[in-house]
């Protein structure tokens, strides 16, 4: 109901003003809200379907046909065929996403997936340059990005940190495992796809000498993903099977390690378990039980609103969002968001809960067990870890996890390189929100990283006012509209060309 009646305001409502104040109302808060716990499934027509790219859609337009980009040797009748066929495989995989044993699971592109042109610009530089090289008998030259793998919460989305895949863009080729609500993978079933979709992408996925792959990894977990990724981490450096992958990096924000330990281990079960009275209002009553017990954990203490009332006003911006694209994309993933909550059911939240969370810091508190009884092999415990950089990003007022606290137990008995970073005032969903300023803080602390990327800065100096944010990147009134936000500038397909 609710949706529908702000799909009339949209169409209805022509000022600038408050169609940008709808947007960061449901980027910022909505997504604060929903994009760690179980959302609502809206539908999914607030939108134009046309104006959307999605995973999906890039999957059809590459399985279909070729990326539209045009081959440099589309005139050697000899070659061109072959070249656009075999050269760009790799790179079509890439975009394609990774194709996992288990139907649920997808590895894809959030800035490919948005439309995002830095991104999609990039994607079609290096088909481009392949398709050369491989008509020349050349390797290319110049050295891939390190690829950056998200894994994401319970939920399975890859909402959370949305507002800083842009700027990690610079860096990193970003990727994103999502998992859908369906998806009944156990733990161990769950780091098995993750081993193998790295070592996909950092082999050979063919036997031409020129196909590209990864030189260096670098993997970060969210909450539940924080779990996962420490395992990852761990079996990639104690088995020898997986030497391909060069894991560079470890950046872990609020992870669910400490969940044994925490509230939402204390309210969560009892809500995923619980028989209700009448069947016939089952599913309101689970709405009222999420609604009234879990969704506050996820909750800060009224930074984000309070944001959220500087951006609506025009006078602050998160400053990762330092240009139009960047806003067109925000404004964008806003208006999307209908399609991308989706709702979790009783028995997903109780399977997530049990063989996601529990299982996984089960097995995490075992293997520190073995660590802290001095295990002479780096195969057993977490001694494997010892000498990895991590970052450990945590909220200051995270409710769902004791992640303050954890950070410090994490860098003192399992990570002996390791640096913490509390977000002030930041609840568990709104960690990696507008006052996080990830890529700064990874470049300053993984140096293996490029620090000097032309005309981007993050260093400029909060104002206490602003609650985290700085001051509009062009100083306008007004911030941009949302008529703009798929223009040719600010917005690009994959399939956006002829062949």
């Amino acid at each position: 109901m609710f949706v529908h009646v702000m799909k009339r305001e949209i169409y209805s409502v022509s000022s600038p003003r408050i169609l940008t104040s709808m947007k960061l109302f449901f980027c910022f808060h909505l997504a604060t809200i929903a994009a760690v716990v179980p959302g609502f499934n809206n539908p999914s027509k607030l939108v134009p379907q046309t104006a959307l790219v999605t995973c999906d859609n890039v999957s059809r337009h590459l399985c279909r046909r070729q990326i539209s980009s045009p081959c440099p040797c589309s005139k050697n009748k000899h070659h061109s065929r072959s070249c656009r066929s075999d050269v760009s495989s790799a790179l079509r995989q890439e975009a394609n996403g990774f194709q996992s044993r288990h139907p649920h699971i997808a590895f894809v592109s959030p800035l490919l997936e948005d439309g995002y042109p830095p991104a999609v610009h990039e994607f079609q530089q290096r088909l481009t340059q392949h398709t050369t090289h491989e008509s020349s008998s050349q390797l290319p030259t110049k050295k891939r990005k390190p690829l950056l793998l998200y894994l994401p919460g319970f939920d399975g989305t890859i909402l959370a940190p949305f507002i800083q895949f842009p700027s990690l863009g610079e860096s990193f080729d970003v990727r994103g495992m999502t998992v859908g609500m369906a998806d009944r993978s156990t733990f161990e079933e769950l780091k098995s796809v993750v081993l193998d979709y790295l070592s996909s992408q950092c082999k050979c996925v063919t036997d031409k000498q020129s196909c590209e792959k990864y030189d260096e990894v670098y993997l970060m977990g969210e909450s539940f993903g924080g779990i996962l990724a420490i395992e990852v981490a761990r079996e990639l450096r104690s088995r020898p099977k997986h030497s391909t992958v060069q894991l560079r990096g470890l950046t872990l924000v609020n992870p669910a390690t400490s969940y044994l330990r925490s509230s939402l281990y204390n309210l969560g079960p009892p809500v995923a378990n619980r028989s209700y009275p009448f069947p016939p209002l089952t599913f309101l009553q689970y709405i009222i039980s999420l609604s009234g017990q879990l969704v506050p954990l996820f909750l800060d203490q009224g930074m984000a609103f309070q944001q959220l009332i500087l951006m609506l006003s025009s006078k602050a911006l998160p400053v990762v969002l330092n240009s139009p694209q960047r806003e067109a994309y925000l404004g964008r993933v806003a208006f999307d968001l209908a399609n991308r909550l989706k709702f979790m059911p009783q028995d997903t939240l109780k399977w997530r809960l049990e063989e996601w969370l529990e299982r996984g810091c089960t097995l995490f508190e075992d293997q520190l067990m073995k660590t802290q009884q001095n295990a002479d092999s780096e195969k057993e415990g977490l001694l494997s870890l010892k000498g990895l950089n991590t970052l450990i990003v945590v909220g200051e007022l995270d409710l769902t996890l004791p992640s303050v606290e954890e950070a410090d137990r994490l860098a003192s008995t399992v990570f002996d390189s390791a640096r913490i970073h509390v977000v002030d005032g930041a609840g568990h969903a709104s960690t990696c929100g507008g006052s996080l300023r990830l890529i700064q803080l990874m470049r300053d602390f993984f140096p293996d990283l490029e620090n000097d990327v032309a005309g981007t800065s993050y260093n400029q100096p909060s104002n206490p006012d602003l609650i985290g944010l700085v001051p509009r990147y062009d100083n306008a009134p007004i911030g941009l509209s949302p008529l703009q936000y798929w223009k040719k500038d600010y917005y690009q397909r994959l399939d956006n060309q002829t062949d």
